[in-house]
């Protein structure tokens, strides 16, 4: 699938990134990071040498993405423009590693305000990706709908319902009903209700919202994001009454949401370890949950029979339950057993790891004890998780879990 941020609407293609956003902040080693001004000494020195290569080339572009972050978009888009000029006399105009790029180039003119150049910068992209590598695929589809999204942004209605039709087209012959297509039902929406069409508009825009509940459930903030449109499409054409059935559908939502209601997936057996691998997205959000609620929360246990279903079968993750943490599992609540579960499941599918390692099993405690701070005037203080905060404040937690962990290996 082909990740998608949006940004006032807007699409683009990004490298592949973790499923979901840190939850806990874990400790981190210090990296080094240059200063603005060392980035922009450095673009100009590039800019004046007549060497070029690929490895430069990849710093350049790690410079953009460093300027786009802090918002110094005319830099960053000098510091792209320059790539540009490398990846051309490497590769040339027709090959892909050079259309990519020149492709999101657009998105910084965007980003920068500079709508028409966006619109210009994209349409050439995707003439010369259909010309020399494919008129069919998802990439090509992508950049016509982000054409569409800047001819949307520069009242180019006619053209912007033109080129998302396409995309639309080409998009829905892949056979994939995943959230990229409902970015792209969003923007013909949009189009649609611009030249007049709003009647197309609402079910173009019915359709990206199945698809947003299916993938993200309807009390996220992407579903809520998008039904106000919506409403808005059948206030235009004077639908009072499912214009009025929209607008309280929205405030149910939003009032489960503030309620602490969330979209978690219902329980299973899982069956295999492939089957579990399929679901991990869900696991994840459980795990999530469990984590960052209550005991009291009323979906816990609904997440904790998912987590602990999904942990005995898994093959991604391979926790130990050693002599020191055992004792959890003989407390009357089992909530610190299932948040221990939880902790070593969070830390190896966020670091891409099977079993824990003796710095990882200590991240895990580290997030057991934040669980377990707030939720022990609920459940009654635990004694192993007592004597850890204890050590914790003593600056000796560390030291003693490194000992646990070499323990239970032996």
């Amino acid at each position: 699938m082909i990740l998608t941020e949006i940004m006032n609407k807007e699409k683009m293609i990004t490298e592949p990134h973790p499923l979901v956003p840190e939850l806990i902040k874990l400790s981190m080693m210090k990296r080094t990071i240059l200063t603005l001004a060392a980035l922009l000494s450095m673009v100009s020195a590039w800019s004046q040498t007549d060497e070029i290569s690929k490895e430069q080339a990849d710093k350049l572009n790690a410079i953009t993405l460093k300027l786009m972050d802090q918002k110094r978009y005319d830099d960053a888009i000098k510091a792209k423009e320059r790539e540009l000029v490398i990846l051309k006399s490497l590769y040339g105009e027709t090959d892909s590693t050079y259309i990519k790029q020149f492709a999101f180039s657009a998105k910084l003119y965007y980003r920068n305000k500079q709508l028409a150049e966006a619109a210009n910068v994209i349409e050439k992209a995707a003439n010369l990706y259909a010309a020399n590598v494919s008129n069919s695929d998802a990439m090509y589809a992508c950049y016509l709908d982000n054409l569409s999204l800047y001819q949307l942004s520069i009242n180019d209605y006619v053209k912007a319902a033109e080129n998302c039709r396409k995309a639309l087209t080409i998009y829905e012959k892949l056979g994939r009903n995943d959230y990229d297509l409902a970015v792209i039902l969003m923007h013909m929406a949009e189009a649609s209700h611009y030249i007049d069409k709003t009647s197309e508009a609402i079910k173009y825009e019915i359709r990206a919202l199945i698809i947003i509940k299916k993938v993200y459930g309807e009390h996220s903030d992407e579903y809520l994001d998008e039904l106000p449109y919506l409403h808005k499409y059948y206030t235009a054409i004077n639908d009072e009454k499912n214009s009025k059935q929209v607008e309280d559908e929205i405030a149910r939502l939003n009032k489960e949401k503030e309620e602490g209601i969330v979209d978690l997936p219902e329980p299973i057996i899982f069956k295999s370890a492939e089957d579990c691998r399929e679901h991990n997205g869900d696991a994840f959000k459980c795990i999530e949950y469990y984590l960052t609620h209550k005991v009291s929360a009323p979906q816990i246990n609904l997440a904790a029979r998912y987590i602990l279903n999904w942990s005995e079968a898994s093959g991604d993750v391979n926790i130990t339950i050693g002599k020191e943490i055992a004792p959890l599992a003989s407390e009357k609540n089992p909530a610190y057993l299932v948040a221990y579960i939880a902790s070593c499941s969070y830390v190896c599918l966020t670091e891409n790891i099977k079993e824990l390692d003796e710095e990882h099993f200590i991240q895990a405690i580290d997030i057991l004890l934040q669980f377990y701070k707030p939720n022990s005037q609920l459940t009654g203080k635990v004694d192993l998780l007592e004597n850890y905060l204890k050590l914790q404040e003593k600056g000796k937690l560390e030291k003693t879990l490194r000992k646990v962990f070499a323990d239970d290996k032996k």
